[in-house]
């Protein structure tokens, strides 16, 4: 489900949603994000298929992402490629 349609309906009264703190520029001025604690956490892992070619831009944003976590020190030993 869009994000704008679970703000409509928090908006409508008729439901509640948990968003991204990057959901923050969509919401009307009449709603407000509230953190969760304990805070959530998840882990983003790009896919794509095995014995295929990625896209060529879905490959440039897995290696950006693995070269700016090799740089932070967040993944020992990562490299792109």
């Amino acid at each position: 489900m869009r994000a704008a349609t679970l703000i409509s309906r928090v908006q409508a009264g008729i439901g509640v949603t948990v968003l991204s703190e990057v959901s923050r520029s969509l919401m009307p001025p009449d709603l407000a994000l509230l953190p969760l604690h304990p805070q959530a956490s998840r882990r983003l892992v790009p896919t794509g298929p095995r014995a295929l070619p990625w896209h060529p831009a879905v490959r440039t944003l897995a290696d950006s992402a693995l070269d700016h976590l090799a740089a932070a020190g967040a993944m020992p030993g990562a490299h792109a490629g």
